[in-house]
C-alpha cells in the first residue's frame, strides 16, 4: 500500500508499507533558506524522521520505521507530515524564524479552559521569541478554527507560501494581545 501527503511546510511525505515496516520519503524543494527537518504526524503524536539532505535538486528523508515504532509514539495510522526551518542560514531565514513541531501545545498556557481546548490536538508548531512563547496552527478556512477560545487574539502569518495562525503566551502561559502594526502609506480619514 503506497499513500502520499503534502506536508504543513511545504514538500511531500510518501509512505509504502512492506510487511511490518513502513518505508517514509520526504521530499521539498531546495529554497536555499537553511536545514529542513520533516515529522511523520498520526492522530495521537508525531515522531521526528530527520534532517532533509541535498538530493537531485531538492531536499529529501528517506527511513524505515517498523509500524510498531509508529504506533507506540502515536502515528500510526498515519495522517501527514511536517517540514520545518529548523536551522536558517544566516542570511536566508532571519532571527527568530525556527519553527518546531508541538506535541503537548496546551503546557505553553495555564487557563484551564484553553489546556482542555488543546489537549489531544496536533498539527501545531511552536517556537520561542525572548520572552514569550508563540504557538501557530496552519490556517485552512475551510476547517474549524483550531481554537475558538482564542480566536480574538490569533495574528494570521505567511509562511510557505500558507497562512497560518500565532499566537502569542508570556512564560507563564497567559495569552498575550497581538501587536496591530499601523498601517504603511499615511492615509488619513477626513484629511483635506
Amino acid at each position: 500500500m503506497s499513500e502520499l501527503w503534502h506536508m504543513e511546510g511545504g514538500g511531500t511525505l510518501s509512505l509504502r508499507e512492506e510487511g511490518p515496516r513502513v518505508h517514509l520519503e520526504a521530499a521539498r524543494p531546495d529554497d536555499g533558506r537553511g536545514l529542513y527537518k520533516a515529522w511523520v504526524r498520526g492522530r495521537q503524536g508525531s515522531l521526528l524522521l530527520g534532517t532533509l539532505v541535498p538530493e537531485a535538486g531538492g531536499l529529501r528523508l528517506r527511513r524505515t520505521v517498523s509500524r510498531s515504532s509508529l504506533g507506540q509514539a502515536g502515528c500510526w495510522p498515519v495522517t501527514g507530515g511536517n517540514c520545518v526551518l529548523t536551522y536558517p542560514f544566516p542570511g536566508a531565514g532571519g532571527p527568530g524564524s525556527v519553527w518546531a513541531p508541538e506535541p503537548l501545545p496546551e503546557r505553553l498556557c495555564r487557563d484551564p479552559l484553553v489546556k482542555e481546548s488543546l489537549r489531544g490536538r496536533s498539527g501545531f508548531c511552536g517556537r520561542r521569541d525572548g520572552a514569550l512563547c508563540l504557538l501557530s496552527a496552519p490556517f485552512r478556512p475551510d476547517r474549524p478554527f483550531p481554537i475558538p477560545v482564542l480566536f480574538c487574539l490569533a495574528r494570521v502569518e505567511s509562511r510557505g507560501g500558507r497562512p497560518w495562525l500565532v499566537w502569542a503566551f508570556d512564560l507563564e502561559g497567559t495569552p498575550v494581545l497581538p501587536r496591530i502594526e499601523p498601517p504603511k502609506g499615511g492615509h488619513t480619514e477626513g484629511a483635506d
